[in-house]
């Protein structure tokens, strides 16, 4: 059994306290300022980020001026512990070491999502596409519905929603009906070979002029494309604002019917002329 003099303890800790105590309280207090500092600064970095991204010429996504934000206020705060800590005593070299080390093991470990989250930056950074666009991925077509730095969500016509991670998207050709502010109708309408060609094309232009939705410029256009096996193909284009893209063609296409079945004209059917020869016939 130890025998114990509580009152040479106390003398002791009384001892260390006089000698050692003022300075650790001093450097606690002194610690507790570099993080309150610390956090300020965060907060001036994250205003810092957010005016410099509206001042300048791009138009990131959301997701990209939050992220850069984030980033800013996130390192401006570690920064400030490590510098805390060191100040405290600690040896903050081991630290940051282990932390290396920890990401070097975690980079083995998570290469995949580490590639995607590369993709996630990529696409923020050149903005392919954004939230609410019409876009086709890898032959999948749909509205992106959501995006994060590893995956992009889409929501297809049929309502299927399809998660694709980054690197998929990024590495796949990518098409973007959203982007533009008009798009053209592209409509290939064939007809039979008895037809009045110019009464054909006034038809379709009449069409094209009636829509209120088809814009004036770009001037809409009729040409014949191709002289088919069974008709005369003439191209039918008109330009249209993105969002009522569907419903003009949809509305082209019954009125293409309706009129031409008014004006007579024929829409062929595929047909094939046969010559059949009689074996008996020049026979002596």
């Amino acid at each position: 059994m130890f025998d114990f003099d509580y009152v040479e303890v106390q003398d002791l800790v009384t001892a260390w306290l006089a000698a050692e105590g003022l300075a650790l309280l001093r450097n606690f207090v002194v610690f507790v300022l570099i993080l309150l500092v610390g956090w300020v600064l965060s907060r001036v970095a994250r205003r810092a980020i957010t005016a410099a991204i509206d001042r300048s010429h791009l138009k990131p996504s959301p997701l990209l001026r939050q992220f850069a934000t984030n980033v800013a206020s996130k390192s401006t705060l570690l920064f400030a512990l490590i510098i805390g800590l060191g100040n405290l005593g600690i040896d903050t070299s081991a630290l940051i070491a282990g932390l290396g080390v920890s990401g070097l093991v975690l980079g083995f470990a998570l290469k995949d999502t580490l590639s995607n989250f590369a993709s996630g930056m990529l696409i923020l950074l050149y903005q392919p596409f954004d939230v609410g666009h019409f876009v086709e991925v890898s032959g999948t077509m749909g509205t992106v519905r959501d995006m994060t730095l590893v995956s992009t969500i889409l929501t297809t016509p049929d309502n299927k929603v399809v998660n694709f991670p980054n690197s998929a998207v990024w590495g796949s050709p990518i098409t973007n009906f959203s982007a533009s502010g008009t798009r053209r109708v592209d409509l290939e309408v064939g007809v039979a070979y008895d037809t009045d060609m110019d009464h054909a094309r006034r038809v379709f232009l009449d069409i094209l002029d009636e829509n209120e939705l088809v814009l004036e410029d770009p001037e809409p256009m009729v040409m014949i494309s191709e002289l088919n096996d069974s008709s005369i193909d003439f191209f039918v284009r008109g330009w249209v604002e993105t969002p009522n893209f569907w419903s003009v063609r949809d509305e082209l296409l019954r009125q293409i019917v309706y009129r031409l079945d008014e004006e007579g004209i024929v829409i062929p059917f595929p047909q094939r002329d046969l010559w059949m020869k009689n074996e008996g016939e020049g026979a002596a």
